[in-house]
């Protein structure tokens, strides 16, 4: 392991202290976690304020609201960033849609259909799987960003409860690669709780993507 730092003097007590590159990650890291907090609970105070004390146009609500989402979300994920262990719960997959796909709607150019049937409780880690939904929902908006539809839905089938996520964008490979691990790290996720990710082509031309996912019984 390369390490960097300082050393000192051997003592009776104490031989020696490195401080790795691990740790200097781990601090800066710890620090920006500390320092986003208060903006992002400042940020929430003010536009719930906002929208309980005006009256606002639809537009300029919806708006609101959608930045209200995102920075509740952002909350969730600097949580759950400073939690070392996974949290596990039972997760309707139905519910799940409703952040992801929130930011889909209003003035997009584009037409989105989310279908939601009965109840599809799964169990899973809800913060990766609601990046895991993010994350297969800003591909297909980036697909169909200048115009198209895009077709997202939740449903109990035998033993697994599925999410399926299809747009009429260019498919697999028309799109300009991104930085991060995009489908490879939902694959991860999903796998890790039993489940699988399959991808294809959908109805509507472009691409589809299915997150498979064991029920939880009894629930």
């Amino acid at each position: 392991m390369f390490k960097i730092g300082i050393r000192k003097e051997p003592t009776s007590t104490d031989s020696s202290t490195t401080i790795t590159v691990e740790d200097f990650e781990g601090a800066a890291a710890h620090r920006l976690r500390h320092d986003l907090r208060q903006p992002l609970a400042s940020m929430t105070i003010l536009v719930d304020s906002v929208m309980s004390t005006e009256s606002l146009p639809p537009r300029v609500e919806a708006t609101f609201e959608e930045i209200l989402r995102e920075a509740q979300w952002m909350g969730r994920l600097l949580r759950s960033a400073e939690d070392d262990h996974e949290h596990v719960a039972v997760v309707d997959l139905s519910r799940a849609l409703e952040g992801p796909c929130a930011s889909m709607r209003g003035s997009a150019p584009y037409d989105v259909e989310v279908t939601e049937q009965e109840r599809t409780p799964v169990i899973v880690d809800p913060v990766g799987l609601e990046r895991a939904i993010r994350n297969v929902v800003d591909n297909a908006k980036r697909a169909v960003s200048d115009g198209g539809r895009v077709q997202v839905r939740a449903w109990p089938e035998h033993r697994h409860g599925l999410l399926e996520v299809a747009d009429s964008g260019p498919g697999f490979g028309g799109l300009a690669p991104r930085q991060g691990q995009g489908l490879v790290g939902v694959r991860r996720f999903v796998e890790r709780f039993g489940g699988d990710l399959a991808c294809g082509t959908s109805s509507l031309g472009g691409a589809l993507v299915t997150i498979r996912l064991p029920l939880a019984f009894g629930w």
